[in-house]
C-alpha cells in the first residue's frame, strides 16, 4: 500500500530540502522510509505543528533555521523586523478561514473584508507599520497581482527582479517582496499585466541556497490559502517554484 507520506518526502527532497542539510535522525533515515516520516511526525508535534509526516518548506524551515545575518539597514530591514515580530506572536486564523484578530487587522489595511485571502495585505500592513503610517503606500493591495502590477511600475530596473532576469538569484535582497502565481503560465500573463490568483510574502533572508521568507495567509506545506504566519524556505533548485514566481521588487525603494 503506498504512503503519502513517502510520495510526499521524495518529492520534496533535492528541491524544499537537501539530505546533507538535515540534522540526525533524518541525515541517517532513507527519505523513501516510513521511519523517516515517522521522524517527521515527532518532531512537528514537538513543535506544534501538524503531525502528518510530511517534510515541506513549513516543517523543514523550523528544523533548519536561517542562520542569523547582518543587520539590514534602513526602511528593508525595519520591514523585515517588523514582519518577525508578527511570526514570533504565531498568528493564526481564529474563528474559520481568514478570520481573527490579527488576520483582520492586516486585511484592515488595504480593505479586504473579513474572510477575504489576506496575504498581500499582510504584506501591506508590514509595510506601513514599519514605516510609522496611518496607511499603507499607493502601489500596496489585497490583491498580489495588482500589488505587483503597481509596483513594479514604480521600481527602477535595479529595484526589481524576475526568473526571466540572467542575474535575479544576485539581485534578490532581503526586505524585498516576492510575489508569485499558481503556475508559470499564470507568472507570465501576471507579468504581461493580466490580473491573475498568487501568493506574495517578505524576504527576510537570501543565500547560495535560496532565499527566505515570511507569509500571511500560509501553511506548513506551503500553502495560499493556509491558516497563519509562518517563515518558508525556497530553493533556487525548486525549478516549480522559481517558475511560477511573477517576481521580486525592493518595497524600501517606493
Amino acid at each position: 500500500m503506498s504512503d503519502a507520506r513517502i510520495d510526499y518526502n521524495l518529492k520534496q527532497a533535492g528541491t524544499t530540502w537537501k539530505k546533507e542539510q538535515l540534522p540526525p535522525p533524518f541525515s541517517t533515515l532513507d527519505p523513501a522510509s516510513a521511519a523517516f516520516a515517522d521522524a517527521v511526525a515527532t518532531f512537528q508535534a514537538a513543535k506544534g505543528l501538524t503531525a502528518d509526516g510530511k517534510l515541506g518548506p513549513g516543517t523543514f524551515a523550523k528544523l533548519v533555521p536561517p542562520a542569523p545575518e547582518a543587520p539590514i539597514e534602513g526602511a528593508a530591514g525595519k520591514l523585515v523586523e517588523s514582519c518577525h515580530v508578527e511570526l514570533r506572536k504565531g498568528v493564526k486564523e481564529v474563528g474559520g478561514a481568514n478570520h481573527g484578530p490579527d488576520v483582520e487587522k492586516y486585511q484592515k489595511s488595504v480593505g479586504v473584508a473579513p474572510g477575504g485571502p489576506w496575504c498581500a495585505a499582510f504584506v501591506a500592513w508590514n509595510v506601513m507599520s514599519s514605516r510609522g503610517l496611518t496607511k499603507p503606500p499607493s502601489w500596496c493591495s489585497g490583491s498580489v497581482a495588482t500589488q505587483w502590477h503597481l509596483a513594479s511600475k514604480k521600481c527602477g530596473p535595479e529595484s526589481k527582479a524576475t526568473p526571466l532576469d540572467a542575474d535575479f538569484k544576485s539581485k534578490v535582497k532581503p526586505g524585498w517582496v516576492w510575489c508569485r502565481a499558481k503556475d508559470p503560465v499564470g507568472a507570465k500573463e501576471c507579468r504581461s499585466g493580466t490580473w491573475v490568483q498568487g501568493h506574495t510574502g517578505v524576504v527576510v533572508k537570501v543565500d547560495d541556497t535560496g532565499w527566505t521568507t515570511i507569509e500571511g495567509n500560509t501553511n506548513s506545506a506551503g500553502s495560499r490559502d493556509g491558516d497563519g504566519v509562518y517563515l518558508k524556505t525556497h530553493l533556487w533548485t525548486n525549478a516549480a517554484q522559481v517558475d511560477r514566481t511573477i517576481g521580486w521588487f525592493d518595497a524600501s525603494k517606493i
